[in-house]
């Protein structure tokens, strides 16, 4: 797949969801680990599992979606 071969709006569809993806990927790794240290912790973790696995699920779709020709 050629970036170049995609709309605008496919591009930009694209970009987005890997942003919100990438943002969440630093958060749950610098900025949440640094105000509590034991997270996810043994209550969180099941969440955590669950929504890294929709941030994935999410991820592949869009690239299947957008990344149409």
């Amino acid at each position: 797949m050629l970036l170049l071969g995609l709309s605008a709006g496919h591009k930009i569809g694209l970009s987005i969801v890997a942003g919100v993806f990438i943002a969440f990927a630093l958060i749950s790794s610098f900025v949440i680990p640094r105000r509590k240290p034991d997270f996810p912790g043994k209550a969180g973790m099941s969440t955590f599992i669950i929504v890294a696995i929709l941030f994935f699920a999410m991820m592949i779709a869009a690239v299947e979606i957008f990344g149409a020709e």
